[in-house]
């Protein structure tokens, strides 16, 4: 059985609109890579008769978002294809192509968000230990710093309570839609500037050397309008809106943390950012909000001092153990761990 189908194959070969596009991209990161062909290859043998390679990428967070906009910016949303994609930059991306332009999204972005809730969220009744925390929150940057293999289908990193698991789950797909938001933002302020184009690539094989891909590129001030724009062009309530703001605030502060390790490990050395630092995109977000949605300002604060107290430990962890950081692989959830399992033989 193949992991496309005939007409899958077809559109692959054949490449004739956006959607088509999309995915050729996701088909060549697939063929190209061990361990995500094993992966799909496992969700082919789970899902059985109902296996469609392209079904498998999740649509959620996009269709959650777009279903909240007004008449006129759903249409232009629906027009547009956007969907999750393997890319060697852990972010969200707009690409020009011969058939429209397409929003995509790291996968990798899914499991930071993942595994930063694990660490950092009060999951309620469940206790999580504070060495599964480390170990999460460890996961989640090697995740950035793409040394984290990604074959979590295929060795989940731990045995996580369905408790804990759901609610993690929950913030990490408002998140993303946030993020889905950030991209679409871009498109409804008309900062697609052809002048603004850089090439570069996802993460095919064939790709390498020969950058294939034209994305568009920001200016800081576009990415702070962007984030404000992500939550005020839907149509919410205010309870809605209020969640989305406080899920965006989150978000600045992992990629905070995550920050701190990346300067430790690989200092910017006066190179030019394409994005805020996270601390300001938070810091605008917060002022810009602060007197129209009911925000937490302790629990605000205390995630914050948090943020610091993590960011000086993995700082001081990145010192101390840095090939920890470096090599390609998996680390493991601590005491939660449950059965080791062995490449190539459990999965």
């Amino acid at each position: 059985m193949s992991l496309c189908s005939h007409e899958e194959i077809e559109r692959i070969f054949n490449v004739s609109s956006a959607s088509d596009y999309l995915l050729k991209i996701r088909a060549d990161a697939t063929v190209d890579h061990v361990r995500i062909c094993r992966v799909f290859r496992r969700r082919m043998a789970d899902a059985g008769e109902n296996w469609c390679f392209n079904g498998y990428f999740d649509t959620g967070p996009f269709d959650n978002y777009v279903k909240h906009l007004a008449d006129e910016d759903y249409t232009a949303a629906k027009e547009l294809t956007a969907g999750f994609v393997f890319c060697n930059k852990p972010n969200g991306q707009i690409e020009k192509t011969e058939f429209g332009n397409i929003i995509t999204i790291s996968e990798s972005l899914r499991y930071f968000l993942y595994f930063m809730n694990l660490a950092i969220l009060d999951h309620g009744d469940a206790e999580v230990p504070q060495d599964v925390r480390s170990a999460a929150i460890k996961i989640a940057i090697r995740t950035m710093l793409q040394s984290e293999a990604l074959d979590f289908d295929l060795d989940p990193r731990g045995e996580i309570p369905k408790q804990v698991h759901d609610n993690v789950q929950l913030h990490t797909d408002r998140q993303l839609e946030f993020i889905v938001g950030h991209e679409f933002a871009h498109h409804f302020l008309g900062h697609l500037n052809d002048a603004n184009l850089i090439e570069g690539t996802y993460l095919s094989v064939r790709e390498l050397g020969e950058k294939t891909h034209k994305f568009f590129s920001y200016a800081q001030q576009d990415e702070l309008d962007a984030d404000i724009t992500a939550i005020e062009r839907p149509v919410y309530t205010p309870d809605m809106r209020a969640d989305l703001v406080n899920r965006a605030l989150f978000f600045f502060v992992y990629l905070h943390i995550y920050q701190g390790v990346k300067d430790q490990i690989s200092p910017s050395m006066g190179r030019a950012k394409s994005h805020p630092d996270p601390i300001d995109r938070f810091h605008h977000m917060y002022n810009h909000f602060k007197d129209s949605v009911e925000l937490d300002e302790e629990n605000l604060k205390s995630l914050l001092e948090l943020s610091d107290i993590y960011k000086e430990s993995l700082v001081e962890d990145v010192a101390l153990n840095f090939e920890s950081y470096e090599f390609y692989g998996s680390i493991y959830l601590a005491q939660w761990r449950g059965k080791v399992l062995i490449d190539r033989v459990d999965f």
